[in-house]
């Protein structure tokens, strides 16, 4: 499966405490807080996100069990390199983790990532149907 724009008016979502989410508009860290003001562990997780438009300035660690099916990472300046960050140390703080989510034909805006460097690697080849 390859991937579609998503051209459709402007669609916040509803419910951020929602698993689901279809053809929603999310603000990456609006998302963060409203998860974290829980007693949630700290990170995402166990969430699906199809046809959806993802928002930053924000960088996702990509954890066990993330698939990124046919998406746009977001304008890479013709080197999707640009968009990966490697961390230096043994953890990423200041990164919103996300664990067992599933992105199917999303877009991301403002977003870099971060993980292992198997994600790191996974994601500079750009496959469809890309799991971290």
């Amino acid at each position: 499966m390859s991937y579609v724009p998503i051209n459709r008016p402007v669609q916040v979502a509803a419910n951020l405490n929602a698993t689901s989410f279809e053809d929603a508009d999310i603000n990456l860290f609006e998302l963060f807080v409203t998860v974290m003001g829980g007693t949630k562990p700290g990170r995402i997780e166990g969430r699906t996100f199809r046809r959806c438009r993802l928002q930053g300035p924000a960088i996702l660690l990509l954890a066990g069990g993330v698939e990124l099916e046919s998406c746009n990472l977001g304008d890479s300046g013709g080197d999707i390199r640009n968009l990966l960050l490697q961390p230096l140390g043994d953890f990423s703080l200041g990164t919103i983790p996300m664990r067992n989510c599933r992105f199917d034909n999303c877009e991301f805006f403002n977003v870099g990532f971060t993980g292992s460097q198997a994600v790191l690697d996974m994601l500079a080849g750009v496959s469809p149907g890309a799991r971290a």
